[in-house]
């Protein structure tokens, strides 16, 4: 439980720090901690204990936000297992494959977002230079919160290694 309650304070307390930068900074300049959070949790917390954690932080987001309830809890969800699906795929621990996973990741959040008619107007033209410097600005904090999540919530647990298939080596004599 250790993992999930420290996780879900330094979430909280990145929040709340966003908060209250958001007057004084650019519309768009400060990264999302709860997409970020979600995605260092994909990486380091795997298992139930990462979704309930990613979940949880969501929630958090929504009733500090004040929009409507569960929308970012489920964006959180999709980018939880989205970057669990895409450490398998492109080795996500490199940051050379996280920064384009995760402006990819929150251009999709603002799509999930305006399908469910909370996110920004797209067809305003003054969308899409704040929607361009939020991405930048997630993909360029996200090599450090993933660093900084797995400080706090430690290295992953990794179950036993599966049996692999009877292999055999060519030129290996059998015995």
């Amino acid at each position: 439980m250790r993992p999930v309650a420290a996780a879900f304070a330094l979430a909280a307390l990145a929040l709340w720090l966003a908060g209250a930068l958001a007057p004084w900074l650019p519309r768009g300049a400060l990264p999302d901690p709860a997409l970020l959070a979600a995605v260092a949790l994909g990486l380091h917390l795997p298992g139930v204990r990462g979704l309930a954690a990613a979940w949880a932080i969501g929630w958090q987001a929504d009733f500090l936000s004040g929009g409507p309830l569960g929308a970012f809890a489920l964006c959180n969800l999709l980018a939880w297992m989205a970057t669990r699906l895409g450490e398998r795929q492109f080795a996500l621990g490199r940051p050379i494959a996280l920064v384009p996973f995760t402006a990819a990741l929150s251009l999709a959040q603002v799509a999930v977002l305006t399908a469910l008619d909370v996110g920004p107007p797209l067809a305003d033209p003054r969308t899409l230079p704040v929607l361009i410097l939020h991405v930048a600005s997630n993909a360029l904090v996200v090599p450090f919160a993933s660093r900084l999540f797995a400080i706090a919530v430690g290295p992953p647990e990794t179950p036993d290694a599966p049996r692999g298939g009877l292999r055999f080596d060519a030129g290996a004599p059998l015995r």
